[in-house]
């Protein structure tokens, strides 16, 4: 049983490094050599946000080492099944809460006037660019994501 909790969390410290960046300056490998839509604007708007993290592997870790403690609370099978129960329930809660909390960055809601004559508003992770308003941005997507970078332009 120690070495099935032991397993398990070790599982949740694994999901946990895999999640896919949001910040405007790292891609994922899949973005080279696609065709991205190009759009220029102008920031006319900044707001300090909070990227809340990924609740789904912290919940499912949660749940199974919860199960799994909650089942040798007792010798009975009932009490054990019951124990299972309640456990995986509290541990899902409290996995997914946990990494929610762990997992969250700091982000950027950035409102652009665009080049179109739209406003728009795109929220990405705080990256290595120091956006102010009135600074040019390209605003790329891809895929039904966006993200926003310096345009170069003066």
């Amino acid at each position: 049983m120690k070495n099935f909790i032991t397993f398990l969390w070790l599982n949740l410290m694994l999901l946990s490094c895999a999640n896919s960046s949001l910040q405007p300056d790292t891609f994922e490998r899949d973005a080279a050599q696609r065709v991205s839509n190009v759009l220029y604007g102008e920031i006319v708007s900044l707001k300090q946000v909070k990227i809340e993290g990924d609740t789904k592997s912290g919940t499912i870790v949660g749940g199974l080492v919860g199960a799994a403690a909650g089942s040798g609370v007792s010798d009975s099978k009932p009490e054990s099944e019951i124990g299972a129960v309640l456990g995986g329930a509290i541990g899902a809660t409290l996995g997914g809460n946990l990494s929610k909390n762990i997992r969250a960055v700091e982000g950027v809601q950035l409102t652009i006037n665009m080049d179109d004559g739209r406003t728009i508003s795109v929220v990405q992770e705080v990256g290595s660019y120091r956006f102010s308003v009135g600074d040019l941005v390209e605003v790329i997507s891809t895929k039904g994501k966006t993200r926003v970078s310096p345009s170069g332009l003066k």
